[in-house]
């Protein structure tokens, strides 16, 4: 597990680099395999806390979500995140996010866990559903023959009686 104390940064910025391994459900179930993500940036003093900035890039391998091949991803993602005590927390029950909220991490000892980190911004990176191109056709639902590679030997679905009237129906220029 890869951490760095926050009490290091407290006189000058501490720089760091490391590639840590992230499991592959960490960006959901359409994720195959994930190579082991750069992680690079500093951490420096902030007002109330700490202020940590860098970049996390690497490679994974995905799902599509509509033709089930497997396909390859690069993400490359800035971080941001601003470190403050959990003394500094709002102690309300509830409290309106605002868009700056979303980038606050509360500590309640000064450290920060570079794989966890590592990993929430990796599943940030993932679609939600992931697609091998846009163009993707997906799978006959009568068959599952993959339609990117062609059309299969299903005849044409039947076509709903009801939807007949639509077909005759051109819009008025």
């Amino acid at each position: 597990m890869l951490r760095i104390d926050l009490t290091h940064a407290d006189t000058e910025p501490l720089d760091f680099s490391e590639r840590p391994v992230i499991p592959p459900a960490a960006g959901g179930e359409d994720v195959v395999s994930v190579d082991p993500v750069e992680l690079s940036g500093h951490v420096e003093r902030a007002d109330r806390g700490f202020l940590l900035e860098g970049r996390v890039a690497g490679h994974a391998r995905l799902r599509c979500g509509r033709c089930l091949t497997e396909f390859d991803f690069s993400f490359a993602e800035p971080v941001e995140l601003h470190l403050l005590p959990v003394a500094t927390a709002p102690q309300d029950d509830e409290k309106r996010l605002g868009r700056g909220d979303l980038e606050v991490r509360f500590f309640a000892e000064p450290v920060v866990d570079l794989t966890e980190l590592a990993a929430e911004q990796f599943g940030l990176a993932v679609p939600m559903k992931p697609l091998c191109a846009d163009s993707c056709r997906g799978i006959c639902p009568t068959c599952g023959a993959n339609l990117n590679l062609g059309a299969c030997s299903c005849p044409p679905p039947d076509q709903d009686d009801r939807l007949a009237p639509l077909a005759e129906w051109r819009p008025s220029e």
